[in-house]
């Protein structure tokens, strides 16, 4: 029997909860796996009469209460509609509640089919089969008593015993826990995370699901849209594979908590972030730009015992923007002499005419260092390089030959390109270019090497493994990308003579110039471009190239890595 307390709360309330009261009770039979009775054994008529039964009803009140007390305990003020208190004249509504709307039928069924659920609506909190109807209830198809006869008041009561075949009844505010009777999910909806995926890149992560009770969530199935590349393992919650298509994508998702059977549906966004080489575009110059160059160029030379070649390339920022490669290159080797030489130039990108500068710079440097070596300056340092271990005077005479003989090769290239400028009517400054050059000697294990360096990118000789001799220093300015150019002021710098090196060298491996769009991304500081192991790794990257077939081809292809962050033109020269 109900308390004296719930029996005034009933009485107070009861013209606006009857309705919704006896649509739980309907709920109570409605459910298809019901574990409380005999559903072969039910009538709709019999359930009819049950659930209209004040002594249920209040009962039933009684356990409500105690649900929300429950929860106003646990959440306070989250969800219960706290009575207003009526004023004198008000017409004001004493209590809101939506109504419930549940199906008053049973399913034409027996006790041990199973039923799908379906989701409940905005306004209901209990699933129900499919094939429940709604509104008054209707006829079973087989009536257990004739219709018009008597209808017994079932000796049924929520606080006894249902039958004894079944699971024992339920107390006011007892909530049942057989396994068969599925959990609430709680209306606090979780959310769902997945980190970010690139295009191309392998991808493994686990999704991650939060929710404000605490309770540990499971993503049963999560959905991808076609050709996006990844799966999902439910067993260990990881989402692998390597992305195919970028964009943001609403995944649909199941889940359920892990103690429950209840599956909801929910989404999860996920965004795959494309992949940095696909948005370079790549843009023709416009027809009527001046000093047009190719966007790619390679040599070889053949050498006794050694080869030669160099490779350059437009890099991706010219490329975006549609402009033309700015560096530059010379090779040349005299069967005669025995004599090398090998030259890079890096046009400046502030420079409009820089591409037309640094095409001037090695061109008029390599023919002023390719007449001198094949004559009277070759033939001198190749007659002192007899004597270069033994003789301190002889390496001291090589040195201010290859000083004076810089100086006149740097002089001769700005000349060239000062004349150019006024033939143009444009400033000098718009041809400004790097100049790295190297005059080579080989004999046999011996490699004598001279150079000059202007500017930033690297000479190196390189070998073997663990050894390597930088022939200079880079020269960087106040910010990123800034550097020495070529010009009058150079010549007349009392540190010209730190540009020029000489050496005698053993076992060398191989002689490398190479412009900052090659140096940068593999040597990022000048420790690094100092560091033999640094020079290792790069040279087991490009020593397979050079072993095969059409090495300058398979140099020109390479040029075009990709490292985030480095998009300048790209050149480089070796001998080896």
């Amino acid at each position: 029997m109900a308390t004296e307390e719930t029996q005034k709360s009933w009485e107070k309330w009861e013209p606006k909860l009857n309705k919704h009261i006896e649509d739980l009770l309907w709920a109570l039979f409605a459910e298809s796996n019901t574990p409380f009775f005999d559903r072969g054994k039910l009538s709709t008529e019999l359930i009819a009469e049950f659930c209209r039964d004040k002594e249920v009803q209040m009962l039933t009140f009684e356990y409500v209460q105690t649900i929300r007390k429950n929860w106003e305990s646990r959440f306070p003020g989250k969800g219960i509609l706290i009575p207003k208190k009526r004023n004198e004249g008000s017409t004001a509504k004493v209590y809101d509640i939506p109504p419930l709307d549940l199906p008053r039928t049973l399913p034409q069924s027996t006790a041990n089919e199973h039923h799908p659920q379906i989701p409940a609506t905005e306004n209901t909190t209990t699933n129900f089969p499919e094939n429940c109807g709604s509104g008054k209830p209707m006829a079973p198809a087989a009536p257990d008593k004739p219709s018009g006869s008597p209808v017994a008041k079932p000796a049924i009561s929520p606080t006894t015993s249902a039958d004894s075949r079944n699971a024992p009844g339920l107390k006011p505010g007892q909530v049942p826990t057989q396994a068969s009777m599925p959990t609430q999910i709680p209306d606090a909806k979780p959310t769902f995370h997945l980190p970010n995926c690139k295009v191309g890149t392998p991808y493994a992560a686990k999704i991650e699901g939060t929710d404000k009770s605490g309770r540990k969530i499971n993503v049963v199935d999560l959905k991808f849209p076609d050709g996006l590349g990844l799966t999902f393992d439910s067993a260990s919650q990881m989402v692998t594979g390597q992305p195919l298509r970028d964009g943001e994508f609403d995944l649909d998702l199941q889940w359920s908590f892990n103690d429950t059977l209840a599956k909801v549906s929910d989404k999860c966004r996920l965004a795959s972030i494309p992949d940095p080489r696909s948005l370079w575009k790549v843009i023709e110059p416009a027809n009527d730009l001046p000093y047009r160059k190719p966007h790619l160029d390679q040599k070889l030379l053949k050498g006794k015992g050694f080869s030669i070649a160099a490779a350059s390339r437009r890099g991706r920022s010219h490329e975006h923007s549609g402009s033309f490669r700015d560096d530059d290159f010379f090779i040349s080797h005299n069967h005669t002499s025995g004599w090398s030489v090998l030259i890079v130039a890096d046009g400046a990108g502030s420079a409009k005419c820089s591409r037309e500068g640094s095409r001037i710079a090695v061109e008029t440097a390599g023919k002023h260092l390719v007449e001198n070596l094949s004559g009277e300056l070759g033939s001198k340092v190749a007659g002192l390089l007899a004597s270069w271990e033994a003789n301190t005077d002889s390496q001291k005479a090589i040195g201010e030959d290859f000083h004076y003989f810089f100086h006149k090769m740097a002089s001769n290239a700005i000349e060239a390109i000062e004349q150019e400028a006024q033939a143009q009517s444009t400033s000098v400054k718009e041809y400004s270019t790097t100049l790295l050059a190297a005059a080579v000697k080989k004999d046999h294990a011996k490699t004598f090497l001279a150079t000059f360096w202007m500017g930033d990118g690297a000479i190196a000789a390189y070998g073997p493994s663990g050894t390597v001799k930088l022939m200079g220093s880079p020269d960087g300015g106040e910010f990123a990308g800034q550097t020495r150019f070529l010009d009058r002021n150079a010549l007349v710098d009392q540190g010209f003579g730190k540009r020029v090196r000489v050496g005698l060298l053993q076992d060398v491996s191989s002689v490398i110039l190479m412009t900052d769009g090659v140096s940068d991304p593999y040597f990022e500081t000048d420790n690094e471009l100092r560091d033999p192991a640094k020079w290792d790794v790069f040279w087991d990257e490009i020593e397979p190239k050079l072993n095969g077939e059409n090495p300058e081809q398979q140099l020109v292809e390479w040029l075009h890595f990709f490292k985030q962050g480095h998009h300048d033109d790209r050149t480089i020269a070796l001998l080896w």
